[in-house]
């Protein structure tokens, strides 16, 4: 947020920062197979050589504003591309609304939990990054075949997949209250599995 939607009260601009990831998890692994690890023979050449990594993250979804979507009295005319975009709405629901997912807030009302503001009305009482969009979890893994030619030379396979679990990761729903699209995370853009092969000859 690059303004408070009231200078008069910078207090009610105070709220999550955009970085807050309350839980994160995150690692990554290489393992080589041991069978077969000389690789003996021509069966050696085939089965032995193979290598397994993966790096994988699981984390809390990033916070976000719930925008009224407009300014009524015209509060932050004259900054450039604000308008609307850091006036907030009211809340007309005693839930704690920080605590829900997108999910959970769809199946209590939606938008009928917030409400824009009439005529005259400078601010709204909703808090700054009160929302927040899903978890990420995702899980990249690869899987390598190094064979040996001779030596000194290898001939080296790679099989590497991103997002290997094919897990829709939603970005930040549409905000604006007075958008047909709020809270509509299914239509950003989730992700899709993503698979590279690659034939590298080294010596």
């Amino acid at each position: 947020m690059a303004i408070a939607q009231d200078s008069f009260n910078r207090r009610a601009d105070r709220g999550r920062s955009s970085y807050d990831r309350p839980n994160r998890f995150t690692g990554n692994f290489v393992y080589e197979i041991p069978a077969l690890r000389n690789q003996p023979g021509v069966i050696g050449h085939i089965l032995g050589g193979w290598q397994i990594n993966s790096f994988f993250t699981f984390q809390s979804g990033q916070p976000f504003t719930v925008l009224n979507g407009s300014d009524p009295t015209g509060a932050l005319n004259g900054i450039a591309g604000l308008v609307g975009l850091a006036i907030r709405p009211n809340l007309n629901t005693t839930l704690d609304t920080s605590r829900m997912s997108v999910t959970e807030l769809l199946k209590a009302g939606g938008r009928s939990l917030f409400s824009t503001l009439p005529p005259g009305v400078r601010v709204g009482n909703v808090g700054r990054n009160t929302l927040r969009a899903d978890r990420l979890g995702q899980i990249d893994m690869g899987f390598i075949k190094n064979t040996r030619i001779a030596e000194g030379h290898n001939l080296q396979f790679r099989a590497e997949m991103y997002n290997a679990t094919n897990s829709r990761n939603f970005g930040i729903p549409e905000g604006r209250v007075n958008s047909s699209n709020f809270l509509n995370q299914w239509g950003t853009d989730g992700g899709n599995r993503r698979v590279f092969f690659a034939l590298r000859y080294q010596f």
